[in-house]
C-alpha cells in the first residue's frame, strides 16, 4: 500500500513540474495554466488573459487567432480601446464610462478599420467625453437623422412621382373642333339606337353602323362614349363579354331634340351642318 502511495505522489509531482504550465504560442499576450491532479494543491485552476501595457501593432493583430477551446478573447490597445478577436473576425471596441454607467462603442471591423483609424476614433470619442458628450448617444442621434432624411427623401420622391402620374393621367383639353365632333358622334350614337327595334342594340352592331355613317372610331373609343352617355342617363348598359345598349327616355328625347343634354349636339345643329 505504501508503495502505491509513493508511486502516485511521484507521478503527480512529475505532472506538476513538467506539464503544469504551458505557454500559449497562438497569442503572445496570454499565458495559460494547464493543471491536472495535484494542481489544486499548488495554485487554483484558471485561464486568465494577461494584457500587456504595450500598444498593439498590425503584425500582432494579423497573427492573432482564437485559441482552441475558446470562443473569443480581448486584447487592449490602451485608453479603453481593445480588439475583440472572434472566429468570425476582429472587432474594434471602446470601453468607457458616462454618467456612472459602463458603456461600449463599436468602431468597426479589422482590417476595414485599421489600427491607426481605430486610434483616431478613440481620441475623437475621448474628446467628446471631455466635453460631457456621450459618443454612443451622439452616434444614435446621427443615425436617426440620416434615417429621417432618407425617409423624407423617399416620401418626397413618392409625392413627386404621384404628381407626375396625376399630370400624365389628367385628361388633355380638346379644342373646339374636336369638341364639336365628339358631341356630334354622341348624338349619332343615340340616333342609331333610336332607329332600332325596341331601342336596343349591342356594341358590335353599333360600331358597324357608325363606320358606315363615316365615324371611324375604335372599339375602346366607342365604349368610352357609351360609358359617358350612361353617366348622363341617356343609355343603359348591360355589361358582359359584349355590351348590351338600351336607349332611355332622356336619350330618346335628346336624339329628337326635345331636350338638350350638355355634351351632346342638338339635332338641328346637325341638320344645319348637312345643309351647309
Amino acid at each position: 500500500m505504501l508503495v502505491l502511495l509513493f508511486i502516485w505522489l511521484v507521478l503527480n509531482v512529475y505532472l506538476v513540474v513538467f506539464t503544469a504550465y504551458k505557454y500559449d504560442t497562438t497569442n503572445k499576450r496570454t499565458n495559460t495554466l494547464n493543471c491536472w491532479s495535484l494542481c489544486w494543491f499548488f495554485e487554483p485552476i484558471k485561464e486568465p488573459t494577461v494584457r500587456s501595457s504595450m500598444a498593439l501593432s498590425e503584425a500582432e493583430i494579423e497573427a492573432m487567432k482564437v485559441p482552441y477551446g475558446r470562443n473569443q478573447f480581448k486584447v487592449s490597445d490602451g485608453g479603453g480601446l481593445y480588439l475583440l478577436v472572434k472566429s468570425s473576425g476582429r472587432y474594434w471596441k471602446l470601453a468607457y464610462r458616462f454618467d456612472g454607467k459602463q458603456k461600449t462603442l463599436a468602431f468597426g471591423v479589422h482590417p476595414a478599420v485599421g489600427l491607426e483609424e481605430a486610434r483616431e476614433k478613440r481620441e475623437a470619442a475621448k474628446a467628446l467625453l471631455a466635453d460631457n458628450i456621450d459618443p454612443g448617444e451622439l452616434r444614435k442621434q446621427e443615425r436617426q437623422e440620416i434615417r429621417a432624411a432618407v425617409e423624407q427623401k423617399n416620401s418626397a420622391t413618392s409625392v413627386q412621382e404621384s404628381n407626375q402620374r396625376s399630370v400624365q393621367q389628367r385628361p388633355v383639353a380638346i379644342d373646339e373642333i374636336e369638341q364639336r365632333m365628339l358631341e356630334a358622334r354622341r348624338l349619332r350614337i343615340l340616333s342609331i339606337i333610336a332607329r332600332t327595334r325596341a331601342y336596343t342594340t349591342n356594341e358590335t352592331a353599333l360600331l358597324e353602323s357608325l363606320h358606315s355613317e363615316g365615324f371611324q372610331i375604335s372599339f375602346d373609343r366607342l365604349r368610352t362614349d357609351l360609358a359617358w352617355l350612361s353617366e348622363q342617363h341617356a343609355v343603359q348598359l348591360k355589361c358582359g363579354a359584349l355590351w348590351g345598349i338600351y336607349l332611355t327616355q332622356p336619350g330618346l328625347d335628346a336624339s329628337q331634340g326635345s331636350v338638350w343634354i350638355p355634351g351632346i349636339q342638338k339635332p338641328e345643329a346637325t341638320t344645319e351642318q348637312e345643309q351647309d
